[in-house]
């Protein structure tokens, strides 16, 4: 090669070496490393914030100390970059903890770029990049629905628990019913601050219109703790069953032993206009208007409300009826749920005679009023006094009525009087004008005897009871057929029943009987005429034999 081909290819040489020392980066002398990025919580959720500690370290090593300029993190799905800067310096073997915070909106697995710039004593840039893998959750609050018994035209509650699974406060929570076929009487629902791990019972209202398996739905509008409002929607089924109103009445009674009542299976079903016949005494027991009365004592009576309808029934006001007035309204709240009873103690001291008792329940059962009646044959332990077995006679115009008193009811009859009532044809007359008779039990009778003048005229003659009843007196007016034709024997009437409680009212009822005394009489005769022959055949074949 000739010399000045010696002299090119140094030039080249050189040339090349002064180009490679251009683009030669120098190595900076700290040596920083990311040890550690921690994520809190560890299952971050979408609109909650996330921490990402990232522990930063210079080398012990390192112949510099390093200055942190910045820690940055991207999220390629949601498009975030957030950083933190001028963190400070390092010396050689010195770290530092960088907490970097940022929200998700979207869920899903992601992984997160790390960038940690700096500068070193000489001012060479440090970088160091680290991938963070994550996963990110939605998670909006746990909504569990309870619905119960839903009937048609009736309120159904539906419940609503809303729990919060995050470790963060979700806030202003509202549930609303989103759609439904029917009526929202209460359709929302709120919480101001669910705290983590914490849960919430809420309750809203709807009516049915129709009855099937119906949808429910339900919107939950709610904020997240970083501030974002969001929504969704759950759904739910309610089964709802057709709308029946079935509300009856009875009444039983309560046992002086400890309070007990006796137990409804026992007594009659008294519904609507129903159970005629039934009767009820105190004192005395219970009766079913033929068999006699327990021995068991009464201390009153109640009255039980029974829903065999569908829907519940609430506001219950029963009215109590007798012949001679009506008794105070008794009140019952309720609600009485479907299958089940409430009773109330209803006060019959005032009812002091034998008649239809009426009871009327009005209620309101569902979003509906509803009635229901019931009537029975009420016997309250009270006397019932009524004469029998009479022997009427009539003799020149003097009258003389012999008989008896009996007690018909279930309690005690006191100071009790028997008396002929004046008239236009009829006059009582010495000795006996009047006949007191005194205290007559349940089921016991006594005899008395009046004695009086009647006219051509009379037909008839009124015989009056009076006695007392717990301080009250009582009247009966007993009418007494006289005998067409006067005779010297005794013309027999038989038992006549009251006529009412009360003066004046009055009741025609004879029955032919026989008197007792009368009837021992006949009987004798009779046994003797039919021994006569007998004897009189014995004595023939005695004497011929």
């Amino acid at each position: 090669m000739s010399p000045r081909g010696h002299v090119f290819a140094l030039v080249a040489v050189v040339l090349l070496l002064t180009s490679s020392v251009g683009t030669v980066v120098a190595v900076p002398d700290a040596r920083l490393t990311v040890s550690d990025a921690a994520v809190l919580p560890e299952t971050p959720v979408v609109g909650e914030q996330v921490v990402v500690s990232v522990s930063i370290a210079n080398s012990v090593a390192s112949p510099d100390a390093a200055r942190i300029d910045e820690v940055r993190l991207s999220d390629p799905v949601d498009d975030l970059d957030v950083r933190a800067r001028t963190l400070g310096s390092l010396s050689p073997g010195d770290s530092v903890t960088v907490p970097v915070a940022l929200t998700f909106e979207t869920a899903g697995a992601r992984t997160l770029s790390l960038t940690v710039l700096g500068t070193d004593e000489d001012g060479d840039r440090v970088r160091v990049e680290r991938p963070v893998p994550i996963a990110v959750e939605d998670a909006p609050p746990l909504v569990d629905v309870a619905v119960s018994d839903a009937v048609v035209d009736s309120e159904t509650r539906i419940q609503v628990s809303l729990s919060n699974p995050t470790t963060a406060d979700i806030r202003n929570i509202v549930v609303s019913v989103d759609s439904f076929d029917g009526e929202a009487l209460v359709g929302t629902a709120s919480v101001a601050t669910l705290p983590d791990g914490a849960t919430e019972v809420r309750n809203l209202t709807v009516v049915p219109a129709a009855s099937g398996d119906l949808p429910v739905a339900l919107r939950v509008n709610y904020t997240t703790a970083s501030g974002t409002e969001k929504s969704f929607v759950t759904e739910t089924r309610a089964q709802v069953g057709e709308f029946s109103d079935d509300v009856q009445l009875s009444l039983r009674p309560i046992r002086e032993d400890d309070g007990a009542t006796t137990d409804a299976s026992t007594l009659a079903s008294l519904l609507g206009g129903g159970a005629a016949g039934v009767a009820f005494g105190g004192g005395g027991g219970v009766t079913d208007g033929a068999d006699e009365s327990t021995t068991e004592d009464v201390a009153g009576f109640e009255v039980v409300v029974t829903n065999f309808g569908s829907a519940p029934v609430s506001d219950v006001v029963v009215e109590t009826e007798w012949s001679n007035g009506t008794l105070p309204r008794l009140s019952i709240p309720g609600p009485i749920e479907p299958g089940a009873s409430a009773a109330a103690t209803v006060d019959l001291s005032e009812v002091r005679t034998a008649g239809p008792l009426s009871m009327t329940a009005s209620y309101r059962v569902g979003v509906a009023s509803g009635t229901s009646t019931t009537t029975l044959d009420y016997r309250p332990a009270v006397a019932d006094v009524a004469v029998t077995d009479l022997d009427v006679t009539v003799e020149d115009g003097e009258l003389r009525i012999v008989g008896n008193i009996v007690n018909r009811g279930l309690g005690e009859a006191s100071g009790v009087v028997v008396e002929l009532v004046e008239g236009e044809s009829v006059a009582p007359q010495y000795p006996q004008r009047d006949y007191f008779v005194g205290r007559v039990t349940p089921s016991d009778f006594a005899p008395f005897e009046l004695t009086g003048l009647v006219s051509e005229e009379a037909t008839d003659v009124t015989v009056r009871t009076r006695y007392t009843i717990g301080g009250v007196e009582v009247v009966h007016d007993h009418v007494v057929d006289l005998p067409e034709d006067e005779q010297d024997g005794g013309f027999a009437v038989g038992s006549l029943g009251n006529v009412g409680t009360v003066a004046g009212s009055e009741q025609h009822a004879a029955v032919s009987r026989i008197d007792p005394a009368t009837r021992g009489v006949a009987l004798a005769v009779f046994v003797t005429l039919l021994a006569l022959p007998v004897a009189a055949a014995l004595r023939i074949r005695r004497e011929t034999g």
